[in-house]
């Protein structure tokens, strides 16, 4: 209505614009309609944004094409395993202890002045918490004054203020290798990768059967889980996908240095039937011929497992239902995160289309058992996404009549120019 007000006063037609100096003549009142419209105006009709479009995956699953009559993407459901609090693993015997040492390793440190035992517990407890031979990794590198972490993991280490170390210190770190040591072949994390690969779960067929792949943040647990699955499985080619330096197959427990590309191609051709993998596989890896997937621990940014996910949840994949198993010891830093933030996900993931980088504080907080804290940095998270009540929709667009689109270069000189 404003607009055809102005156009009859400025005898515009079907012109699509006026010159700047045509403003001076307009009568008083649509001159404040203008200013009125102008408050609103550019950030809700600015040709570009306009035009933008949130389709989450749920919607696209979900809304039905008129000009098909189906659903605008194939519905990929997700059955989710581990999730129940009787779901997680125990920490018991030698790894019970270990960890508990872990714990007052993390305590001693952090007596003294000026150390961040945050970090430092996030390290030790959650590589613990990963594979046995991870933690035993980690302690052996704190011993020796490395704390480089692998060639896949986003954290930094910390060397500086830790060294040298103090006796108590030491000792305690002493007593996590024994500890694990006593444990090694224990492994309740690996036993229950194997069980699951074998023998199913919870009235499920094999999951080998299915095609799998078991995610680890840790390149330690990754190979410590490959080699020991070689050696069980002899007879199947086994992948490893992480950095180009450590990709490799295992057959028969040996290992053969490999190209990424050339995994790629032997799981797109089910050559390959079982992949373990770091995060380098979390991202831009189509493995829609797998229907499975373990994830052997939480990784410290909370996205990485919907980026693992969508992994298998892709278009191609040939099972309508997905299986993914979460793995977590009780009472653990992973249990603690998993318990506060289990009610959230998915609202946070409808929120956002993938969870907010803040949550990793969440770690941290629940390391130092620091709950109140961790509470307030979820809370902080919006209720509703900006884009949710006008980038949401999707409408038929007859592309026939479009005589041009815009080149992704001849978009910047208009952007670049004042309104």
């Amino acid at each position: 209505r404003v607009f055809q007000m102005l156009r009859r006063q400025l005898h515009l037609g079907n012109e699509a614009w006026a010159r700047p100096e045509a403003l001076r003549q307009l009568d008083a009142p649509n001159q404040q309609r203008l200013r009125a419209l102008s408050a609103q105006f550019f950030a809700r009709h600015n040709p570009y944004i306009r035009h933008i479009v949130r389709r989450t995956r749920e919607y696209l699953e979900t809304t039905i094409d008129p000009l098909t009559n189906e659903p605008y993407l194939q519905p990929i459901q997700v059955r989710l395993f581990g999730e129940d609090d009787a779901d997680a693993l125990t920490l018991t015997g030698y790894l019970g202890d270990a960890y508990a040492a872990a714990e007052a390793f993390c305590v001693e440190v952090g007596k003294r002045q000026g150390i961040q035992t945050g970090f430092l517990k996030s390290i030790l407890l959650r590589r613990l918490g990963s594979t046995v031979e991870a933690g035993r990794a980690t302690a052996t590198k704190m011993l020796g004054q490395d704390l480089d972490t692998d060639e896949d993991e986003e954290e930094a280490p910390v060397k500086g203020a830790l060294y040298p170390l103090l006796p108590r210190e030491q000792e305690l770190l002493h007593d996590i290798l024994r500890m694990l040591g006593h444990a090694a072949e224990e492994d309740p994390k690996y036993q229950a990768v194997e069980h699951i690969l074998l023998a199913g779960t919870a009235g499920t067929e094999p999951w080998l059967d299915r095609g799998c792949i078991i995610f680890s943040q840790y390149l330690d647990s990754a190979r410590h889980v490959a080699q020991r699955l070689s050696n069980r499985l002899p007879d199947h080619a086994i992948g490893l996908y992480a950095s180009a330096a450590s990709s490799g197959i295992y057959r028969a427990g040996f290992f053969t240095p490999t190209a990424r590309e050339t995994l790629k191609d032997a799981v797109r051709h089910y050559e390959i039937r079982l992949l373990i993998g770091t995060d380098a596989a979390s991202e831009g890896l189509n493995l829609q011929t797998l229907g499975a997937l373990i994830n052997l621990d939480l990784p410290w940014n909370p996205t990485r497992l919907e980026q693992r996910k969508g992994r298998i949840q892709r278009i191609g994949q040939r099972h309508p239902e997905v299986f993914i198993y979460n793995m977590r010891y009780r009472d653990s830093v992973e249990d603690r995160v998993h318990q506060l933030l289990s009610g959230r996900l998915q609202a946070i993931r409808d929120l956002f289309g993938q969870l907010p980088d803040t949550l990793d504080d969440v770690w941290i907080a629940l390391v130092e058992h620091d709950e109140a804290k961790a509470r307030e940095i979820i809370d902080q998270i919006p209720t509703a996404h900006p884009f949710e009540f006008r980038y949401d929709r999707i409408e038929t667009i007859d592309w026939e009549s479009c005589e041009q689109t815009l080149h992704s270069r001849d978009q910047l000189p208009p952007l670049r120019k004042g309104w």
